[in-house]
């Protein structure tokens, strides 16, 4: 074969190549035109301004060169107010869309919900973390991964709640009393509720707080620079794998490590005292079903983990609030008091204090401990509003783009919450009913399991602080900033004086 037949070949190939390329662009783009004509969805006219439109040096630039930013939350917020509910990034290649627009929010969680998948951004760096589960998986594997945790977190086994509750709660007024009035409040919180998780998900408890520097709390340090180098890689998109950190490499090993010796200790303590798994625990259910220890292992992590930082969150972001708010902790006080004393509530009991709810739903409503998340589509679908020039005709949503919604900037919607979102006022609750505009706990089929739990334990706890300190007062008057990890909460802590009712 000669030169010229070999590069006439190699010709006629990228020839062809050439014409069916051309000839799948066209058929893709007819497909979009006839889904926007029956649909009626017309082009984003809210844009972002991008400096390089074409393949995105300017964000390889930021990411690689300034650092991973943090997440920003007003800067998100500040965002929308100027571009509007719903915009876009687009780039020669690619759309991105960031909608805190509640229809849109609820499309992509519940009524489209099979037309979406976790990003793969997401499903890489956490399920690095975690391994795989809940948080990592989709479709049929992400389905029975949560049928195995749904029975241990039904309605009727949070009756055993309430001693575990208790006597935790008393190990952390303990600490308080070893510690003084004046005291950061945030990690005894995340050592109380990984107490609590432990026992009740597990049957044998951490005792973190009466044991501060055990190997748990190495576990915890562990998690937390893991946490956070997650956070980062996510910010990273598609340049995650230019990041490496040998100490995130190091702290998930022992990670790992303590949470399979955990595993051992429990399963040990079961078979001493040779409990039935029907009435069992969560590590009962799931050693009964998941033979594969590695998987055992995963799944453990994903609900302890959840289970702690979501609570432990929620609580050091109300606390935070509320050192800085005498008149809003009094009014809570006097509910509480007149409800109960100082006695120990009963769940009916806490179910009862309104005041107590609307502070809760609105420390949720202000800082939300999960304030954005993302979706990919799996299937050319369509978004409800955001297309057009006002921005409410729907907008097409091209298989694989990401769509970021923004929790944290949907729950300051002044439509729905008032002139005043910035400011924290449980009195907005009383006969408000927001709807898919308030989602401190996600919705729809990947609704927080958890859910019932996190607010019984947070009621709990919150009561029995009340009832033991008459004010609060801040010893640290910087002002709430996010810390850049998995989970939102406090970065500087929650600094406080405690004077005793």
């Amino acid at each position: 074969m000669s030169v010229f037949q070999m590069y006439g070949r190699w010709l006629d190939i990228i020839v062809i190549l050439f014409v069916f390329l051309c000839a799948k662009a066209s058929i893709r783009y007819v497909c979009y035109w006839r889904m926007m004509r029956q649909q009626g969805c017309q082009p984003s006219c809210k844009k972002a301004f991008v400096r390089d439109p074409f393949i995105g040096l300017d964000f390889a630039y930021d990411r690689l060169f300034q650092g991973s930013p943090a997440r920003n939350l007003k800067g998100s917020f500040d965002m929308y107010k100027r571009l509007g509910a719903t915009y876009t990034v687009n780039r020669l290649t690619t759309q991105t869309i960031y909608t805190c627009d509640a229809a849109n929010i609820k499309r992509l969680l519940a009524t489209s919900f099979d037309d979406y998948k976790l990003p793969a951004v997401r499903v890489c760096v956490m399920g690095d973390l975690l391994g795989p589960g809940i948080f990592t998986l989709n479709g049929h594997s992400w389905s029975n991964a949560r049928s195995l945790l749904r029975p241990a977190l039904r309605k009727e086994r949070l009756c055993g709640l309430p001693n575990i509750l208790e006597s935790h709660m008393q190990s952390m007024l303990r600490q308080i009393s070893f510690k003084g009035s004046s005291l950061d409040l945030q990690p005894l919180f995340f050592s109380l509720t990984m107490d609590i998780a432990t026992e009740f998900l597990m049957g044998y408890s951490t005792n973190m707080l009466e044991n501060p520097d055990g190997s748990a709390q190495q576990f915890v340090d562990d998690y937390m620079v893991c946490s956070t180098e997650a956070a980062r890689k996510m910010t990273l998109g598609p340049l995650r794998f230019l990041r490496s950190n040998s100490a995130a490499k190091q702290s998930k090993t022992r990670v790992f490590k303590y949470i399979d010796s955990y595993i051992d200790e429990c399963l040990k303590r079961m078979e001493t005292r040779n409990l039935a798994v029907e009435h069992g625990n969560l590590l009962q259910e799931l050693s009964s079903a998941i033979e594969d220890r590695q998987m055992l292992r995963d799944q453990v992590l994903h609900i302890l983990l959840a289970s702690r930082d979501t609570t432990a969150s929620l609580l050091s972001n109300l606390f935070f609030v509320l050192a800085r708010m005498p008149e809003v902790y009094a009014k809570l006080r006097r509910e509480i008091v007149a409800a109960m004393g100082d006695s120990v509530p009963d769940f009916s009991q806490l179910r009862e204090l309104q005041y107590l709810r609307w502070c809760i739903n609105e420390s949720l409503r202000l800082h939300p401990v999960i304030p954005s998340n993302a979706r990919e589509a799996a299937q050319d679908t369509v978004l409800p509003v955001g297309g057009g020039p006002d921005g409410d005709s729907p907008l097409l949503v091209r298989r694989g783009t990401i769509v970021l919604y923004h929790v944290y900037s949907m729950h300051r919607d002044p439509a729905v919450y008032g002139n005043d979102v910035e400011e924290f006022r449980p009195e907005r609750w009383d006969g408000l009913r927001p709807g898919w505009a308030f989602l401190p706990f996600s919705g729809g089929p990947r609704v927080c399991i958890g859910q019932q739990m996190a607010l019984m334990e947070s009621y709990y706890i919150v009561v029995r602080l009340v009832q033991a300190f008459e004010r609060l007062e801040p010893t640290d008057y910087k002002p709430w900033s996010e810390l850049f990890a998995l989970a939102t909460t406090c970065e500087n802590g929650v600094h406080v004086k405690m004077h005793k009712a």
